[in-house]
């Protein structure tokens, strides 16, 4: 917040406010987001909350004005202006509320935050919901468990997950994780307590191997059976392991849990000084760990075929614009295809051969959907479902990177493995097993952060080549935009926050009240 930022408990004008309806100022120490918008009835309300997102800190005054919610510039990350609360993944925890007074012109914020409201997300069981069980941890899996309760569901809820510990972050694995600016207390999305502070029952550390549809019941590799209601598939995802010779050694890594970043990290610090490593895959796990193992000074060398990353997540322009980034950095690129791997080299379908210690496979995954199908329910690249995210199966939803969804702003089904999206789905789905009965209105949004830049993507197009590009890849301000059938489908930005904010409130946002 800049120094001059005005104080708001001595009161400013409505003239003062930005064309977004947005004043970011100071109550004594704290940073407060002033925003005017307009009721149900047409009446203009004003609202003071914190001006920080509580995903990761992004000032709320850079975002935008959506109706009555105000979006976060960083990760779209969504809140409602009149309570404050986190109506939209990646942000969870609610902001902070002050209360305000107008006379005439003029609006004044008081100096203390206002205590936080019970259960203003609340959605009342018109289904008869007793009890419901989540078969995943994962960002799916936890968004699901995470809005039941703070709806004030108090009905019986219980999470299972392969994973041995309780829902991580796992975004960072592949950023700040590997490049040693977070450590492992800093992964889990909630505190342990908060799972029994919330009567959840957890099975850690199983696997669900059977459903059946028609008993209602989920039986894991231990034995248990768990009755339910209503079910959230949230299975996730598989990365997956080329079979080629030499892919199936203990030098090649798969990133998918911190088991994986752990093994990475330690085979690192096992191969000493000059260590060098080779990274296969030109998506955005690869590159990730590139960037991360770069801040680490770790020699890095990517392979895949063709000259720009990220070209199915970013585009072409702004893979450019990501390869010469990382170019700068010290990431080298070899275009070719692998053919095998002996522990000292990759070997390429060419011939090259590059030289490292181990090797990093990030070549994509595939969705973990052997449960759903093997119980009846209907598959084609992903478990079908519709805007609400349940299944043909009545109080059987999917959701997360097995969920194939219809698109809200094309309405062709789709299937998508990002992690705002899969938290996103989660949310709703627990929504609408409750019977709030409300589609998917917000498009899918991606991000990564590189070398401290981050890039974005909203929407979904069946082919990111192409695009009408905008702004400077020199500066590194960037802005694409992408058609179908002359309607925008997707954007991709980079530097432009306000202007992918606008995109995705103009084209692609759909309604959803």
């Amino acid at each position: 917040m800049p120094d001059d930022a005005p104080d708001l408990t001595a009161g400013v004008s409505l003239a003062d406010f930005g064309p977004d309806g947005l004043l970011a100022g100071k109550v004594g120490d704290a940073d407060v987001l002033l925003a005017v918008w307009t009721d149900g009835l047409g009446l203009a309300q004003v609202s003071a909350l914190d001006a920080a997102c509580t995903h990761r800190g992004a000032p709320l005054g850079n975002g935008r004005r959506v109706g009555d919610a105000v979006v976060c510039p960083f990760h779209h990350a969504c809140f409602d202006l009149r309570t404050g609360e986190a109506t939209q993944a990646p942000a969870f925890a609610p902001l902070k509320r002050w209360s305000v007074s107008v006379d005439g012109d003029r609006v004044t914020v008081a100096a203390e935050p206002e205590p936080a409201p019970g259960t203003p997300l609340r959605v009342d069981d018109d289904r008869g919901v007793g009890r419901v069980v989540v078969v995943g941890g994962g960002a799916a899996g936890f968004a699901a468990v995470e809005r039941l309760r703070r709806t004030g569901y108090d009905g019986s809820l219980a999470m299972v997950s392969t994973e041995p510990g309780l829902p991580l972050d796992r975004t960072e694995l592949s950023k700040n994780y590997l490049s040693g600016a977070k450590q492992a207390g800093d992964l889990p999305l909630l505190p342990a307590d908060w799972y029994a502070a919330h009567d959840v029952e957890t099975h850690l550390g199983v696997t669900a191997t059977a459903l059946d549809l028609a008993e209602r019941v989920v039986s894991l590799d231990d034995g248990t059976e768990l009755g339910y209601d209503a079910l959230v598939l949230a299975t996730g995802a598989a990365p997956v392991r080329p079979n080629l010779p030499g892919f199936d050694r203990e030098d090649v890594h798969l990133l998918r849990t911190q088991a994986d970043a752990d093994g990475i990290l330690a085979a690192v610090e096992a191969a000493g000084e000059g260590v060098r490593v080779v990274v296969v895959g030109l998506g955005f796990i690869g590159l990730e760990v590139a960037a991360a193992l770069r801040q680490r000074e770790v020699d890095v060398t990517v392979v895949g075929p063709g000259e720009v990353p990220m070209t199915s997540q970013l585009g072409e322009d702004l893979g450019r614009v990501l390869r010469s980034l990382h170019e700068e950095n010290g990431t080298r690129f070899v275009d070719g295809r692998a053919a095998g791997w002996d522990g000292s080299a990759l070997q390429l379908e060419d011939g090259t051969v590059v030289a490292g210690d181990l090797l990093v496979v990030g070549v994509g995954v595939e969705p973990r959907t052997g449960l759903a199908e093997a119980a009846g329910l209907e598959v084609d690249d992903g478990v079908l479902v519709d805007a609400t995210f349940e299944t043909a199966v009545r109080g059987v939803f999917a959701v997360g990177d097995i969920a194939r969804f219809p698109d809200p702003v094309t309405g062709r089904p789709i299937r998508v493995e990002h992690w705002a999206q899969a938290q996103r789905s989660g949310a709703l789905a627990a929504m609408n097993l409750l019977g709030a009965q409300e589609p998917l209105g917000e498009p899918p949004f991606y991000w990564t952060m590189q070398f401290g830049k981050s890039f974005r993507l909203s929407g979904h197009a069946e082919s990111l080549e192409g695009g009408e590009a905008d702004g400077s890849a020199a500066d590194r301000s960037l802005l694409v935009t992408f058609r179908e059938e002359g309607r925008v489908v997707a954007a991709a930005g980079l530097g432009r926050d306000a202007d992918l904010l606008r995109v995705e409130d103009e084209e692609l946002r759909r309604p959803t009240r």
